[in-house]
Formats: structure tokens, C-alpha cells, sequence
């Protein structure tokens, strides 16, 4: 067997392992521990989301109030996000019951609050999204495999049509020519 077939061989198989292992990327990054946010929170609840609304600024959540752990609020409570998780936004769930860190009007992923209750068409959600990663995850796997077989084929395989031993030695010839149907015995005649 050549070194280049052995080299693309090994990448064939190797490759595919920092894809199989990669983790979600996210573009909100925190500074620091969420312990630090929650201790800087001028308000802290426990509420249950009653709306969502598109803002200038992102999105507009009105939280009904349940009790209050920090700060002086009112029964209702009307709370900014950012859009999406993406620019630290947090993203609420109407019928959600939450327990909430807030300064200056706004709250965020970073913020540390808390799904202490889930809302209307979560669990629908969830199951969607892992339907998904599932349909993803077997799609790339039966994609990789297919290209690992082929290579595997690929890399064994002779200039003659038949497969090399492991060695990558040529196959020695059986005592029939199969292929071309004529015994040994005919061939040597």
C-alpha cells in the first residue's frame, strides 16, 4: 500500500472526530460568574411571564409578580431583553414562571435568572428541537461513514480489480482464475 493511500486513509478516519465532538457556538459571552450579576440585581422576583412584545430595543416582557426577593416593584413588572440568546437576550416563555435579576429595566442570559416553572408550548419545543439535532446527527453520521467506507475502498483496492490483504500485498492468484473462468492448469498449457 502506497503512503499517500495510507495518509488519506488515516484522514478518512480521523477527520471526522473534532466535527462529531464540536460543542454550539455562542456569540454572547458573559463576563463573569452569574453569582456576580444576580449580587448586582437592583430588583429580584419570582413572576409568571404574561406577555412578550417586539421592541425598539429588543423585546418587551410584562411579568405578573409572585413575590419579591430585592427592590420595590409593583404587581406588574415590564422587563427589556435583547432579540436572541445570540446577543445575550433571554428568551421568555408566556405562562413561564421565572425567578428574575434585573437592573436599569432590563435583564439578559447573563442576569442568572431562572425557569423555575415552563410555559405554553415548551415541551412541544424541546421536542422539536431534539427531533432535529437527532435527524442532523444521524444524517452526518451515515454521511461520514459513507465517505469513510468509500475511502476505505478506495485506499484497498488494486490497479487489477482486486482488493490487497492488509500487507497491501498483491493477491496471490487461487489455483482457478475465476474471472476469467480457465483453471491454472489451462493457463500454464
Amino acid at each position: 500500500m502506497s503512503l499517500r493511500r495510507l495518509l488519506v486513509l488515516l484522514l478518512l478516519v480521523l477527520a471526522p472526530i473534532p466535527i462529531a465532538a464540536a460543542e454550539p457556538a455562542w456569540a454572547c459571552s458573559c463576563a463573569g460568574p452569574a453569582d456576580t450579576d444576580r449580587a448586582r440585581a437592583e430588583v429580584a422576583f419570582v413572576g409568571v411571564v404574561q406577555s412578550v412584545r417586539p421592541a425598539a430595543a429588543g423585546r418587551q416582557v410584562a411579568f405578573a409578580v409572585e413575590s419579591v426577593a430585592r427592590g420595590a416593584v409593583g404587581s406588574i413588572v415590564t422587563l427589556t431583553t435583547s432579540d436572541d440568546e445570540t446577543s445575550c437576550g433571554y428568551s421568555f416563555e408566556p405562562g413561564g414562571r421565572y425567578r428574575i435579576y434585573a437592573q436599569d429595566g432590563s435583564t439578559s442570559l447573563c442576569s442568572g435568572n431562572e425557569l423555575l416553572t415552563a410555559g405554553v408550548g415548551h415541551r412541544e419545543r424541546v421536542e422539536r428541537a431534539a427531533a432535529y439535532r437527532s435527524m442532523v446527527f444521524w444524517a452526518g453520521s451515515g454521511l461520514i461513514f459513507l465517505a469513510v467506507a468509500g475511502g476505505v475502498a478506495w485506499v484497498l483496492r488494486l490497479p487489477g480489480g482486486r482488493v490487497a490483504a492488509v500487507s497491501g500485498q498483491p493477491v496471490a492468484p487461487d489455483s482457478r482464475d475465476v474471472r476469467a473462468g480457465r483453471t491454472r492448469k489451462g493457463l500454464d498449457q
